[in-house]
């Protein structure tokens, strides 16, 4: 996040891929692999919901915290960051489970995630600061709650998935610029100069520095679609088996009718059997 009013450390006490870095790497590491190799046992437990209850709550908790010691203002925390609004598509997709959704928030959540952990804003803190902690443990269960959704719900990656991930973040912009306009703060990078990987953006103003975000967000999710085929394909293999996966057998019910009507089939068969040799 880039808030307006944050207050900053005086002294920077955050060491890129310093100690503390690092570690709290490995802990992303060994989440991440461990939800993967267990994919499998975790389907059916419902792990999306609890990782979505527990951003939520760590949401919730920095809202207070941010709001009661004056570290930031109520402007600087509306959901207008992809990865603030995941919170909300979350929420929906585990209610309804789209498959279209599941799409958007495996980029929010991947791309986020990875690139929020690996180049954190901690404000100049360093832990155990709060904001720090949340800043680290959000973007942790945000890139588990991305990973489930494609691992263990089964979403999978498709070209047409850059569809829906345009549509619904560029939907988020006119929000942002008004909250922008009104708070001085800068949801969606459209607004002013951001830091870190996003410095390019600083040579545009205006409509084109719009246009220039949304076309960066693009070349952004079409890297992150080749990776995830690139994963997809390591997870699974290069060869499709012709048996629906584990999406389909859980929210389509076309499967269980096919399976339905060879079990009949079968029995119509064996009976036609047990008449011709009775007949004979």
């Amino acid at each position: 996040m880039l808030p307006a009013e944050v207050h900053y450390s005086p002294i920077e006490q955050w060491q890129q891929f310093g100690l503390q870095h690092l570690v709290v790497l490995g802990i992303a590491l060994i989440g991440c692999v461990n939800l993967l190799v267990f994919r499998s046992e975790l389907r059916g437990r419902r792990v999306d919901v609890w990782l979505v209850g527990a951003m939520l709550t760590v949401h919730l908790a920095w809202i207070a915290a941010a709001l009661g010691s004056g570290f930031a203002e109520a402007g600087d925390l509306l959901p207008l960051y992809t990865c603030d609004a995941s919170i909300a598509a979350g929420i929906v997709w585990c209610w309804w489970k789209p498959r279209w959704l599941g799409q958007v928030i495996f980029y929010w959540a991947f791309l986020g995630g990875v690139v929020t952990l690996l180049l954190p804003d901690t404000f100049g803190y360093a832990l155990p600061h709060f904001a720090v902690v949340y800043t680290l443990l959000f973007h942790i269960l945000l890139l588990l709650f991305g990973l489930s959704v494609w691992a263990v719900e089964g979403v999978p990656p498709t070209w047409r998935s850059l569809v829906p991930l345009v549509l619904v973040t560029s939907a988020l912009v006119p929000p942002s610029l008004v909250a922008n306009a009104a708070f001085g703060s800068d949801y969606m990078f459209v607004s002013r100069n951001p830091g870190g990987i996003f410095t390019f953006l600083n040579d545009f103003d205006g409509w084109v520095r719009v246009v220039v975000n949304l076309a960066s967000a693009f070349a952004l999710g079409m890297a992150g679609l080749l990776m995830w085929f690139a994963m997809d394909m390591l997870l699974r293999g290069p060869r499709r088996v012709e048996v629906p996966n584990a999406y389909d057998s859980v929210h389509l019910r076309r499967p269980r009718r096919m399976l339905a009507a060879i079990a009949c089939e079968r029995r119509s068969s064996s009976s036609r059997g047990r008449r011709s040799n009775l007949s004979g």
